[in-house]
Parts: structure tokens; C-alpha cells; sequence
């Protein structure tokens, strides 16, 4: 799966030969994430809107490349602006998302619950999930600041700062 504006283009690495089928978005799309065990994947855009896509099956290779098609979504929406990235955890059941508000969201995807861990300091430009004794989630900060936040009780762990460059 590859984004690029309004479009997510899709190919089986099984048949690359056939090309990517065109899958159309309503927002210009800024951040890509596939899900780690099942058939779907989540863009994020930039009106501030998730979107869950379900059309990574089987049927995709029997569908014309190059055609604009429209797959079944649904829609998550809570940030006011552009989300600037999103990850799924690796057992697949949340997915965290952030943008310019820095307030991380974690969306439960079975029932549909968020929750926030909010006043990052920053806008958030990057997410990433770290396995260990305890889950943590890692966010790059557009300040140049990285923020630890344990999964479990989803708060700030420790941060890094970047070295400021100054006038010696």
C-alpha cells in the first residue's frame, strides 16, 4: 500500500506484475499505517480524519490496475487538524494517532473508545510502538523532542531532547 494525495494504491507483492488498483480518498492523504494481522489498513488525513480501509482480501487481485475504485471505510474523527501520523499496536486491537493538537489519541478499535494523553509540548510528527516488559509508545515531537509514554498508564515515561545549536 502506497499513499499519494486523494489515493491509496494497492498491489499484491505476490503479483506486482499486475499492477496497483486505485483506491480514491475524499481528503488529501498524510499518513499510512497497515494493520499488523488483518486485511485492512489507516490513513490519516488532512482534515483530521482516520479512515480504516477494508479492501486488502483476495479480491483485489482479480480487479483491473489502474482503475479508481472505492473500497468500504469507516471513519474515525477526533482531531480538529491534519493527523500527521498513526500506528497500530502489535497486537492489532488499538491505533494511536496525533497531530498538530499534540494530544496523542488511542483509538480501541473493537468498541470504538479513545483516550488521550494530551499536552505533548508539540505538534506530534511521528509514532512508533516499542515491545518490552512494558509497551511504550515513542513520539517525535516537531520541536525535535521525543516523548516516552507508558501504554499502561499513559503518561510521559522520560523524554529526549534534541542538542540546541547556538552562538558560541
Amino acid at each position: 500500500v502506497v499513499i499519494g494525495g486523494f489515493k491509496a494504491y494497492v498491489a499484491m507483492t505476490s503479483n506486482l506484475e499486475h499492477g496497483f488498483t486505485k483506491f480514491v480518498s475524499p481528503e488529501r492523504l498524510k499518513c499510512l499505517a497497515c494493520h499488523p494481522t488483518d486485511d485492512f489498513f489507516a490513513t490519516g488525513d488532512e482534515k483530521g480524519q482516520v479512515r480504516l480501509w477494508y479492501c486488502l482480501n483476495n479480491q483485489i487481485a482479480n480487479m483491473a490496475s489502474g482503475v479508481e475504485k472505492r473500497a468500504q471505510t469507516t471513519t474515525l474523527h477526533w482531531h480538529a487538524h491534519s493527523v500527521s501520523t498513526i500506528a497500530f499496536t502489535p497486537n492489532g486491537a488499538y491505533l494511536l494517532s496525533g497531530g498538530e493538537e499534540s494530544v496523542l489519541v488511542i483509538w480501541q478499535l473493537q468498541s470504538g473508545k479513545k483516550e488521550f494523553v494530551p499536552r505533548m509540548g508539540s505538534p506530534i510528527l511521528n509514532v512508533a510502538v516499542r515491545r518490552g516488559r512494558e509497551e511504550e509508545y515513542l513520539l517525535g515531537l516537531s520541536d525535535g523532542s521525543y516523548a516516552f509514554i507508558g501504554a499502561s498508564t499513559l503518561s510521559i515515561s522520560r523524554t529526549i531532547s534534541r542538542v540546541k545549536l547556538g552562538e558560541w
